[in-house]
């Protein structure tokens, strides 16, 4: 993710440029936002000496309107980072034709998409397989952080949230990533 990130000057903080990163933040209800800003707020306090960042919020009801559409296509064309937080065991069309919108325009060459749910348990697999496949078509890694609290095959954590073992070893395997990509380089 962070090979990817602008660069900018936010102010004078020891004569450093300050690494700008752009997220932007789809969530389907109001739990969801709930569990993005808990997630937001985790990166932000645990990077606020490396990194600004620029949010963009955008509810999967409003990517229907066109103009919103585009809009928020813009920003995901131009993210770091995708964070998506869903319920449902698929997603909306409108949603999906949003992605395939700004698929093709993507602009920043590395970053993440990131699916978070409220717990793994249960959860449909048609959503998680549908995102890394389009996270692969648009040239970015694919996360799957659930909550609350951790639970079997988890791998680690991101942010406080656990990342499942499942996806990690994908992560891993993944011969399509970068060999160089890191916070140092």
């Amino acid at each position: 993710m962070s090979a990817g990130l602008d660069v900018d000057v936010f102010g004078d903080k020891g004569g450093e440029a300050t690494k700008r990163c752009g997220v932007v933040s789809i969530y389907e209800d109001l739990g969801g936002r709930d569990l993005l800003l808990q997630l937001c707020g985790s990166l932000t306090r645990k990077f606020k000496n490396d990194l600004e960042f620029q949010f963009d919020w955008w509810r999967f009801k409003y990517l229907a309107d066109p103009e919103i559409a585009m809009e928020a296509a813009q920003s995901a064309a131009r993210a770091d980072l995708i964070l998506l937080a869903a319920q449902s065991p698929e997603l909306p069309v409108e949603v999906q034709k949003w992605f395939e919108g700004w698929l093709p325009k993507r602009e920043a060459g590395d970053g993440a998409l990131v699916l978070v749910q409220p717990s793994p348990k249960g959860a449909s697999q048609s959503l998680p397989a549908y995102l890394r496949l389009t996270a692969k078509r648009a040239r970015l890694d694919y996360l799957r952080l659930s909550s609350p609290g951790p639970a079997a095959g988890v791998a680690g954590t991101v942010a406080g949230l656990p990342l499942l073992q499942h996806d990690a070893n994908e992560l891993l395997a993944d011969e399509d990533r970068p060999l160089h990509w890191g916070i140092n380089e």
